[in-house]
C-alpha cells in the first residue's frame, strides 16, 4: 500500500511539474546529448526539436494512436509499442494516465520521460473538417543569431572589398499550423550569415520550404505536398529522416518505419520536393511519391564531381554553385501487416541533370560514375512473438551491389533487454538516399556486429551496454587499404530518487589497423530541489596515435531556475584537451527548436547564458549569449575566411514565438 501510494504521489508531481516545458527541457538534456556520438552527420537535431515541440502541442492520444505513431515516441522501444497495444485490446481504452504503471516493463522513469508527450482522450466520435481546422493552432517563429567578432570573410581588403557577399548573422522566419490530428502546414524562409541578399530573385531569403500535410482522409493514410521526408524498412534504400545509432539507449538503435513526413528543418539538404500519398487498402499500404528540385553541385563542365550539401552562399566560389543541378527522385513502397507481421518492398529511382564523374581517387572507385541516373530496390521485413522481434533489410542497386541489415531485439523479463545486429554493405552497393545503422556516414563498404543490451540488476540502477565490431572492406577517404575497428559503452545509472540521479558513462573506440584508440570516462549528477536544478560533470579521455598519447579533460555545472514566466540557465566548463582527438562535446540548453553542442578543444572557458520569458500565453521571447575564452595562448581562433583575431569567439541569440489566437 505505502509503494503504491508513494507511486500515485510521484506520479501527481510529476503531471504538474512536466506541464511545463522547461522540465520537458531538462529531460531532454540528457536524450539530446546522448544522441551526439561525436560529430555524427546522421541526425539533423532541429529536426528532432521541431518534432519534440510540435508533440508538445499536439499530443499522442494513448486511446486512438496507431502502432506507427506510438512509435514516434522517443524512449519507447518496439516491445513497449507492442504493450501499449496489447493493454488498449485486453483492456480498452485508458481511462487515466495511472494505468500505465500496470503495462510490462514500465517503470516509474520511463513514464516520466513520455508524460510530456501522450494525453488520454476518450473519442465519441469523429470530428468534422469544420472542427478540425478549428481546433488548429498558429504559431510563428522570428530568429537571429550572430557571432559578436568580426571574420576575416568580412573584413575589407585594401580595395573596400569583402570575402562574404552578406552581413554577418543568420535569421529565419517560421510560420506553422498544426490541427489536433489531421493537417499541418508550415512555410520557412532562412537566410545563413554572410549570405548576400538578391541572389537569384531571392530578396530576403535564401533558402524557402514549405509543407502541407494531411492525415487520415479517406483509404489515405497520408498526403504530403511540398517538402517532405521518407523513411522505410532499415533504411537501406531511402532514410532521409533522423537516425538514432549507436548510444546509451542501446535497445533504439534500429530504424522504425515512418513512411512520408513533412519536412521542417532549416537543413538544405536531405529532403524530397513534391508529392506523395500512402494509401491504405485491408492490410496493405501504398505509398507513391515524387520529387523534383535544384542542388547545389561542384562542376566541372558538364560532370558533377560532388554533390554540395552544407547550404551555404556566401563567397563568389559558393554563389556559383548554387543551384546549379537538377535531381529528380520517383519512388514507390508496399508494406503488408498482419498481426505481428509487417513485410515490404521499396524502390527508388533518381535522374541527375549531369553526368555523375567522382575525382578519381582510390576510395571514390565504387562511386557512381559515367553515369545521370541509379535505382535500389529492398526488401524488408519485421515480425513479432512474445518477447522477441525480427526485422532486417536486403537491398541491391542498379549495379548489382549489395546491402543487408537483419536484427534480433529480445526482453526475456522487464529487467533484461537484448539486441543484436549484423550488417554486410559492398563497397559496389551505392544508394544516394540511405541512411541506415553502421560506423560509417554513407551505407556502403561496411560490415559488422553489434550487440546491445539494457539490465536492470536491483531498484533505481540500470546498466546500458554495447559492443560493435566492424570493418571496412575497401578504402575509405585518407586510408587506401582495408581496416576494421571495435567500440565498447557503458552506461551505469542510479537513480537515487526524483530530486536526484548519477551516471558514469565508459566509452572505448579503437581503430585497429590505423593505430588509433580512445577511451572517456564521464560523470554526472543532477539534482533538483524547488525551482533550481543543477547538473554537475566530470570527464576525462585518452587518445593513442602510433607516435602519441595525449589526455584531456572537463569540469561543467549547469544551474536551472524557473518561476512562473521566467526560466534561465548558466552553463560553464573548463576544458583542456591537448591534442584535436581529445576534442569534448557538451550539450547546452539553448533557444526553442535550436541546438548546441559545441566542439571544446584546446584549453580555456565556456560560458553560456539562456533566458526565457513569457510575456502571456500568446508570446515568448528566447535570448541565448555564448562565448568561449582560451588560455592556451593562441591570438587567433578558426581558419580561412572563419578566422577570428584574440582568444574569445561570442555568439548572440534571440528568438520570438507568437502563437496566434
Amino acid at each position: 500500500m505505502k509503494k503504491y501510494a508513494l507511486f500515485t504521489s510521484l506520479l501527481l508531481l510529476a503531471l504538474v511539474g512536466y506541464a511545463q516545458e522547461e522540465e520537458f527541457q531538462s529531460r531532454l538534456t540528457d536524450y539530446m546529448e546522448d544522441l551526439m556520438e561525436e560529430e555524427s552527420s546522421k541526425i539533423d537535431f532541429e529536426e528532432v526539436m521541431n518534432e519534440m515541440e510540435s508533440r508538445m502541442s499536439n499530443k499522442i492520444n494513448l486511446n486512438t494512436a496507431s502502432k506507427e505513431v506510438l512509435s514516434e515516441l522517443p524512449y519507447l522501444t518496439e516491445f513497449d509499442v507492442q504493450n501499449i497495444i496489447r493493454h488498449r485490446q485486453s483492456y480498452g481504452d485508458f481511462q487515466t494516465l495511472y494505468e500505465l504503471k500496470n503495462i510490462p516493463d514500465f517503470n516509474l522513469q520511463k513514464i516520466f520521460q513520455i508524460l510530456p508527450l501522450i494525453t488520454i482522450e476518450q473519442e465519441t466520435r469523429k470530428r468534422s473538417w469544420k472542427e478540425e481546422l478549428k481546433s488548429g493552432k498558429h504559431f510563428i517563429y522570428n530568429q537571429y543569431q550572430q557571432i559578436i567578432e568580426k571574420k576575416k570573410g568580412y573584413i575589407p581588403d585594401s580595395l573596400g572589398n569583402t570575402k562574404y557577399a552578406g552581413i554577418p548573422c543568420r535569421y529565419y522566419l517560421k510560420y506553422q499550423f498544426r490541427t489536433v490530428e489531421k493537417v499541418s502546414f508550415g512555410w520557412l524562409g532562412e537566410r545563413d550569415a554572410g549570405e548576400p541578399f538578391g541572389v537569384q530573385h531571392n530578396k530576403v531569403f535564401d533558402f524557402k520550404s514549405a509543407h502541407l500535410q494531411i492525415e487520415n482522409v479517406w483509404k489515405f493514410r497520408r498526403i504530403n505536398v511540398g517538402d517532405y521526408k521518407a523513411n522505410f524498412g532499415q533504411g537501406l534504400v531511402i532514410g532521409t529522416s533522423c537516425l538514432f545509432g549507436k548510444s546509451s539507449n542501446t535497445l533504439n538503435t534500429f530504424q522504425q518505419q515512418e513512411g512520408l513526413k513533412r519536412y521542417t528543418s532549416s537543413n538544405e539538404s536531405s529532403f524530397f520536393r513534391g508529392a506523395g500519398a500512402t494509401f491504405v487498402a485491408r492490410n496493405c499500404e501504398t505509398t507513391f511519391f515524387i520529387s523534383h528540385k535544384k542542388i547545389d553541385a561542384n562542376l566541372n563542365g558538364s560532370y558533377i564531381t560532388s554533390l554540395k550539401t552544407d547550404g551555404l552562399h556566401r563567397t563568389e566560389s559558393e554563389l556559383g554553385k548554387r543551384r546549379n543541378a537538377t535531381e529528380n527522385v520517383i519512388g514507390w513502397n508496399l508494406t503488408y501487416s498482419k498481426k505481428s507481421l509487417q513485410l515490404g518492398c521499396t524502390f527508388l529511382a533518381y535522374h541527375y541533370s549531369d553526368t555523375l564523374a567522382p575525382t578519381e581517387k582510390i576510395y571514390t572507385h565504387f562511386k557512381l560514375k559515367e553515369t545521370d541516373k541509379h535505382f535500389n530496390i529492398g526488401i524488408n521485413y519485421k515480425y513479432y512473438f512474445r518477447r522477441m522481434s525480427l526485422f532486417g533489410e536486403n537491398a541491391i542497386d542498379a549495379n548489382g551491389g549489395l546491402a543487408m541489415l537483419n536484427g534480433i531485439s529480445i526482453m526475456p523479463t522487464s529487467r533484461i533487454g537484448i539486441l543484436t545486429i549484423q550488417r554486410w554493405y559492398q563497397p559496389e552497393y551505392q544508394a544516394n538516399f540511405s541512411n541506415a545503422f553502421g560506423e560509417n556516414s554513407k551505407t556502403e563498404n561496411e560490415k559488422g556486429w553489434y550487440l546491445g543490451a539494457k539490465l536492470l540488476p536491483i531498484k533505481r540502477i540500470e546498466l546500458s551496454i554495447y559492443a560493435d565490431v566492424f570493418v571496412f572492406p575497401w578504402a575509405k577517404y585518407n586510408i587506401n587499404y582495408t581496416s576494421k575497428g571495435e567500440e565498447f559503452m557503458a552506461h551505469l545509472q542510479y537513480n537515487t530518487n526524483k530530486r536526484m540521479n548519477m551516471q558514469l558513462k565508459y566509452k572505448y573506440k579503437d581503430y585497429i589497423d590505423q593505430g588509433y584508440n580512445k577511451q572517456n570516462l564521464r560523470y554526472i549528477n543532477h539534482f533538483k530541489i524547488k525551482r533550481i536544478e543543477t547538473q554537475s560533470l566530470v570527464e576525462i579521455n585518452r587518445a593513442k596515435t602510433v607516435s602519441k598519447e595525449s589526455y584531456g579533460w572537463i569540469v561543467a555545472e549547469d544551474i536551472h531556475y524557473q518561476k512562473r514566466k521566467a526560466g534561465m540557465n548558466l552553463h560553464y566548463a573548463y576544458f583542456s584537451a591537448e591534442e584535436y582527438n581529445n576534442r569534448f562535446y557538451l550539450y547546452e540548453r539553448d533557444i526553442l527548436n535550436a541546438f548546441s553542442m559545441p566542439q571544446l578543444y584546446g584549453k580555456g572557458h565556456r560560458v553560456d547564458f539562456n533566458f526565457k520569458w513569457d510575456f502571456n500565453a500568446l508570446v515568448q521571447l528566447y535570448i541565448n549569449y555564448g562565448i568561449y575564452i582560451y588560455t592556451d595562448g593562441r591570438t587567433v581562433i578558426g581558419s580561412s575566411y572563419e578566422q577570428i583575431k584574440g582568444n574569445k569567439s561570442s555568439m548572440i541569440k534571440g528568438l520570438v514565438r507568437w502563437r496566434i489566437p
